[in-house]
């Protein structure tokens, strides 16, 4: 009959402290203890599974009870040390405080304690497990635990010292054994492969040591598998199957496709996972320590990694191509995607949702914008976003603007082409449909008025929305609602008092020709002109906008469209309460003033020339000295990255006036010159800007009338509340 094979963890147990392996904070506190004859009554021994709490208590009962005398190196051929390696030492006794939690076990035990050792030196009680001992057995073990006989020693280990009283912890040595590294265990477990004559590869090693979490008795139990798995052999292969893992390499590779945005090689990683059938729970841990690895070459290079030459190689390679942010961002989705695998319908599903959120999202870069649509191309700049935007309003369909004429539009075209007289006919029968159905839908007096009253609701919010704006940011311009087309959508619901001499706001009326005003043209020609407050030259002007014969040039532009190129093509009136918002043009020569600098400020984010950070500190200083020659930026701070903004700011400047301009910064502006800064001046500009679209808005016919004729019953225009 061949012999019982014993596992790994049994076989290799330590018999002394020189083969503990690690721990030495706890074995040279014994050592010195046991040579200088300083032993304590009762210790306790914490920390997690398979880390040496039971095995040390072994040792230090063999110390105490060895033929040859305490010391801390027991022979190991006595009758005692014998006895207790094979667990029959009779003065030793162990007790699984699991399975006896009754405070009537405890009294037993208690009970047996005045009686002298039968063989050994000192009778020792190794309780396992102590924290599942009952409160009571806690309170009738405190004086025996306090105040035990000479002869009696108590070993107590836990794995959870939370749970002890601290009745129960004060009155014991306590010794907090720790995880071991992953180099210790991997350094032992190939000692012991060594001794054994197994072959092994030194990544199946570490896949271990990984795997085991600081745990000498796990890493010996898989070391175990591993062998049988392998047929006798340590493989990468074989830990990698067994485990459920993919290699390190591919962890590397899938890091990296993720970051480059490859999603053929992800899909390709997505297939490999699903043929080996890998651990979830494994993979998340293996991207969130390979995450951090490379978080910890980026910023703390001197620190050891614990891991081997070609992982070393690996995640430094990663660190110079992956960005600190994006580093973070892919640390925060893997652990948040951990913690949904209960949630998931399997591990793999919420593995796999987790690696498309890392291909989604992204960081920000500095003056960018995320666009609205699904798209694999970048995030715009704030100055491609304004174009990009007025492109967008080019391509737009006609059909998203609703005709209800598409009969007449056709015909249209057909008198063009010199069919009149059917084109007439039909075109006759169009009109009368359509102005039949929209007499129906006429809106009445009351709900236009109504509506004016929520349009005016919202122009006051739009307004509120300026003064709220960030005037240093550079797109104060790009994001300033469009005052004038606000009024304009006023005008469009308003049946009385609209024409082009009510406001100055309201000047541009190209937006009467878009299919939207001709609607509500059709709605106003079915109620009594005189009675809405339609003037004569008003009503021959929607009639001249009537005429079929005429091509329809509104259906090819849209009226935001229509709007920006008379902006463009035409400078702001000094009424436009707009034109408040920009500085005056100065002659940028001789002396910076604060005119000066606030005016270049200017061009230079109307152009896009700055960043955003250069932006932000050129609006909270000011330019002083030469223009051309030697000037002196001030501000009033001093920061870490300032002088490295500065150096750009100041190539722009150099760039636009020559290489003979010299530029220093000083940081000690002092609080009253303030007012000269830009940004402080932008916020003055946009009050005045306020102001006078408040102002406008108030004095137009349009409110007069509706302060004349509901005053006393409008309660919720806010615009209304410094008007008497």
């Amino acid at each position: 009959m061949s012999q019982q094979y014993q596992v790994l963890a049994r076989k290799y147990r330590p018999k002394n402290f020189h083969e503990l392996v690690g721990q030495t904070h706890v074995s040279k506190a014994l050592i010195n203890a046991i040579d200088h004859n300083r032993l304590h009554h009762a210790y306790l021994f914490t920390g997690t599974r398979g880390v040496g709490k039971t095995t040390i208590a072994r040792i230090l009962s063999k110390c105490l009870n060895c033929e040859t005398g305490v010391t801390s190196t027991p022979c190991g051929v006595c009758s005692s040390c014998v006895a207790i390696d094979q667990g029959r030492f009779i003065d030793l006794i162990e007790i699984d405080a699991a399975s006896r939690t009754k405070v009537e076990d405890t009294r037993e035990l208690i009970d047996n304690v005045p009686y002298a050792p039968t063989q050994g030196r000192y009778k020792v009680y190794l309780i396992d497990e102590v924290h599942m001992l009952s409160t009571h057995s806690f309170n009738a073990l405190l004086k025996t635990l306090e105040e035990p006989p000479s002869h009696v020693k108590f070993l107590l280990a836990t794995t959870d010292p939370q749970k002890l009283p601290i009745t129960i912890i004060s009155r014991c040595l306590q010794f907090v054994l720790r995880p071991l590294p992953q180099q210790a265990l991997s350094d032992h477990i190939a000692n012991l492969l060594t001794q054994e004559g197994i072959a092994f590869t030194q990544p199946a090693l570490w896949q271990l040591a990984n795997a085991a979490k600081g745990s000498v008795r796990d890493a010996l139990s898989l070391t175990d598998q591993a062998i049988a798995f392998g047929q006798g052999a340590l493989t990468d292969e074989t830990v990698n199957d067994m485990l459920g893992l993919i290699d390190n390499a591919d962890l590397v590779q899938l890091l990296l496709d993720i970051y480059q945005g490859d999603t053929e090689s992800v899909s390709a990683h997505i297939e490999q996972m699903r043929a080996q059938m890998v651990d979830a729970g494994s993979m998340f841990d293996g991207l969130a320590e390979l995450l951090h690895q490379i978080a910890m070459v980026q910023l703390l290079p001197s620190v050891a990694l614990n891991v081997n030459d070609k992982q070393a190689h690996q995640i430094k390679q990663l660190a110079n191509i992956i960005s600190a942010d994006v580093l973070q961002l892919y640390y925060q989705i893997i652990i948040q995607g951990r913690e949904q695998i209960k949630l998931a319908n399997t591990p793999l599903q919420a593995l796999e949702m987790c690696l498309l959120r890392l291909l989604a999202f992204r960081p920000l870069a500095i003056n960018e914008v995320p666009t609205p649509t699904v798209s694999d191309s970048p995030p715009i700049t704030v100055a491609e976003s304004s174009s990009q935007a007025a492109t967008s309003q080019q391509a737009e369909p006609e059909a998203e603007v609703s005709d209800p004429k598409p009969l007449a539009e056709e015909m249209s075209a057909d008198i063009t082409n010199g069919d009149n007289e059917s084109a007439l006919a039909v075109e006759t029968e169009a009109e009368v449909a359509t102005n039949t159905e929209m007499a129906i839908d006429a809106p009445t007096p009351d709900s236009l008025v109504a509506d004016s009253i929520d349009q005016t609701e919202n122009y006051e919010d739009n307004l509120n929305y300026v003064s709220s704006l960030d005037s240093g940011s550079g797109q104060v311009e790009n994001n300033l609602p469009n005052l004038e087309d606000s009024a304009k959508s006023n005008t469009d619901n308003i049946d009385f008092e609209s024409d082009s001499q009510l406001n100055p706001l309201f000047t541009d009326q190209s937006h009467l020709k878009s299919p939207v005003s001709h609607n509500n043209t059709d709605s106003i020609q079915s109620v009594d002109a005189e009675s809405d407050g339609i003037t004569i030259e008003q009503q021959a002007f929607l009639e001249t906008n009537e005429n079929p014969s005429e091509p329809s040039q509104a259906l090819s532009t849209s009226p935001t469209e229509q709007s920006s190129k008379s902006e463009i093509n035409s400078p702001l009136s000094d009424e436009d309460p707009r034109s408040l918002l920009k500085c005056a043009p100065v002659e940028l020569v001789g002396e910076w003033t604060p005119e000066k600098w606030d005016y270049w400020l200017q061009t230079a984010r109307e152009s896009g020339a700055l960043a955003y950070d250069q932006l932000a500190m050129a609006r909270q200083g000011v330019m002083t000295g030469e223009i051309s020659g030697e000037s002196v930026f001030k501000v009033a701070f001093d920061t870490k990255n300032m002088q490295s903004i500065f150096k750009h700011l100041a190539n722009h400047l150099n760039q636009q006036f020559g290489a003979q301009v010299s530029i220093a910064v000083d940081t000690s502006l002092n609080s009253d010159n303030e007012d000269f800064l830009p940004q402080n001046r932008q916020k003055l500009r946009e009050v005045k800007a306020k102001d006078s679209a408040k102002q406008l808005l108030t004095n137009s016919p349009v409110m007069q009338r509706l302060i004349h004729d509901f005053k006393g019953e409008i309660v919720n225009l806010k615009l209304l509340t410094d008007v008497e």
